[in-house]
């Protein structure tokens, strides 16, 4: 049996929709705000660590911890040389 889940779905947003007594305008505001939520939670859920999924713009942590670790030592290299 072959169900069509999208359109269940979109049938399931219109009746809770409708039971607003607002105008379209707030309904179509209050569906999309669901909508872009419903988006987001894997966003938010995720527990991977930061810069280790496939999609992520950070670099993990052990990446940052190794490069402030070089700058500090940089640093301390370079105030010894100038004393």
């Amino acid at each position: 049996r072959i169900t069509n889940y999208p359109t269940m779905i979109i049938q399931g947003l219109k009746n809770l929709l409708n039971k607003i007594p607002a105008s379209e305008n707030v309904k179509v505001f209050v569906g999309s705000s669901l909508i872009i939520g419903l988006c987001a939670v894997p966003v938010f859920t995720k527990e991977e660590k930061r810069g280790h999924d496939l999609f992520s713009q950070e670099r993990p942590e052990a990446v940052l911890h190794s490069q402030e670790q070089a700058m500090k030592d940089f640093d301390r290299k370079a105030r010894e040389e100038r004393q």
